[in-house]
């Protein structure tokens, strides 16, 4: 499942794409698709949601039925890994591996072929996790985005993202940066160092450059509290970034650099420390362990 990240904002253009309206129970919104897919959809160029279990549906009465008992409005397979209740949205770990969550996990896949030009097959969900987000009210789960990730075995450099996306109606309210700064927190804790699958889209690489420039600032700080040297490899294994994007990280954050004994060492301007940190993602509220093998 070979995509490219995306981020809070658009698509990348392709020739071969068509508009599509998603109406769901909550929203409406436009996609643009690759012409392959125009099976998913009815002549008027629209698909009905359901954005508790992902089914698609060519008919508003379709929809309307379904509704009224599907099964994940209230339950999700797979593991709750995330739950901001201030916030009422919660992330959802889904084992491609494991039959309960296969079915989900392909209708994932099925929608996110609507918003990401590089999609491929729904066959081989297996080889990956999927984080999925939901926002949570009365009326129960409500799919917002995801990022997938690829099983691996391997404690040396891995790609601790595989792909990103976030709804349209969503895309004002930060979650993609959660999602990439979730997949560099469930990192540390497995502690490996990583990057995200390439290529990026044009919108991806502005997220993830963001994200990068975040969490270099937030190693800084926490080496300085422990009294720990600022190197480029200690920033890298603060961050579990890869040396290449620590050092893109500091070329956009225009840091300075002075050279000592024990390598290139850092001065960075902390006047934004507050309010990046206000930015921290709540490592506390993620219930993650590592990734089973």
């Amino acid at each position: 499942m070979i995509c490219r990240a995306t981020s809070d904002g658009g698509v990348e253009d392709s020739t071969k794409s068509v508009s599509v309206r998603v109406v769901s129970p909550r929203h409406t919104f436009c996609g643009v698709a690759e012409e392959n897919v125009r099976g998913l959809f009815n002549d008027r160029g629209t698909v009905f949601l359901c954005d508790s279990c992902l089914s698609i549906f060519a008919h508003a009465g379709h929809l309307q039925q379904h509704v009224q008992g599907c099964r994940n409005a209230f339950w999700i397979p797979g593991d709750e890994v995330y739950r901001d209740e201030e916030h009422r949205f919660c992330v959802f770990a889904l084992d491609g591996r494991k039959p309960q969550c296969v079915a989900l996990a392909r209708r994932i896949c099925l929608l996110s072929k609507l918003f990401l030009v590089d999609k491929v097959t729904l066959d081989d969900v297996h080889f990956f996790s999927f984080m999925a987000l939901f926002e949570v009210d009365d009326e129960g789960f409500h799919f917002v985005g995801y990022f997938s990730k690829e099983w691996t075995s391997s404690t040396s450099c891995v790609n601790t993202l595989s792909c990103v996306m976030v709804l349209p109606p969503f895309r004002s309210k930060g979650y993609g940066g959660f999602l990439v700064r979730l997949s560099y927190e469930m990192a540390r804790v497995e502690g490996i160092v990583g990057t995200p699958e390439r290529p990026l889209s044009t919108s991806g690489n502005a997220l993830f450059r963001r994200v990068w420039r975040e969490e270099v600032l937030f190693a800084v700080f926490a080496l300085e509290e422990r009294g720990i040297p600022i190197t480029i490899g200690e920033l890298s294994k603060a961050s579990s970034l890869i040396i290449e994007d620590v050092l893109v990280a500091l070329q956009d954050l225009d840091v300075l650099f002075s050279v000592g004994k024990q390598g290139p060492l850092l001065v960075v301007n902390v006047s934004e420390k507050t309010r990046l940190l206000q930015r921290r993602l709540a490592a506390e509220k993620l219930y993650w362990t590592s990734a089973p093998s």
